[in-house]
């Protein structure tokens, strides 16, 4: 079931949702309606946590990553969670050194990177059963076109296998209103950690922080 951006169920770009604690809370506003409660319900609603921990922690410690997630949205989920988009405006601080405004100010390869990591970290994290925390031993991107200072990217991220040691998933890169490819590439990731220590950080965030 897709939920389009600006749609009340997800966080608007920038906002902090608060960690859902049962399966009625994983939005704000309360419980969703059924049908989208039974879609986001067992394995879907770990990656809406994920995301949720995702862009508290990535503000809480001013990491790299918190200029990518004050603008990414998580704006579908399907198959049994197999299948998942994550959406991001582009902005003039995306742009390459050397993009020129008559040129469309193409945006920095890293930035497309930086969004195809993050997004395929958080899907690949949601699908191990035991929800161990992991880390990158593979990413390759090909680019087979540019992204353009404001339009919306869209990250296609496919789950290619879960297994006792690695994750792997395949992410596509589209302009969100034109459907252009502008990168394919795969995630390949270990999974460390003991079970349930994906969500360590957001525990310990709800009773020390208040971002």
């Amino acid at each position: 079931q897709a939920f389009p951006p600006g749609d009340p169920r997800f966080a608007a770009p920038g906002a902090v949702p608060a960690l859902p604690r049962a399966p009625a809370r994983q939005r704000r506003g309360g419980a969703a309606p059924g049908g989208a409660r039974r879609a986001m319900s067992g394995s879907g609603c770990r990656l809406t946590s994920l995301f949720g921990q995702y862009l508290q922690q990535t503000r809480a410690q001013n990491s790299f990553s918190s200029i990518i997630s004050k603008r990414l949205q998580l704006a579908k989920i399907e198959n049994n969670l197999k299948n998942s988009s994550f959406q991001i405006p582009l902005h003039q601080s995306d742009c390459h050194a050397f993009a020129m405004p008559k040129e469309g100010q193409t945006v920095h390869g890293g930035v497309i990177s930086t969004i195809v990591e993050d997004a395929t970290t958080m899907h690949i994290c949601a699908n191990d059963p035991r929800s161990r925390k992991a880390v990158t031993t593979d990413l390759n991107l090909s680019f087979l076109g540019v992204g353009k200072v404001g339009r919306t990217l869209q990250v296609d991220s496919a789950i290619l296998k879960i297994g006792g040691v690695l994750g792997v998933a395949e992410a596509k890169v589209k302009d969100a209103n034109s459907g252009k490819l502008i990168a394919v590439g795969r995630h390949t990731m270990m999974f460390i950690g003991e079970d349930n220590s994906s969500m360590e950080f957001s525990q310990s965030l709800n009773s020390v922080f208040d971002v």
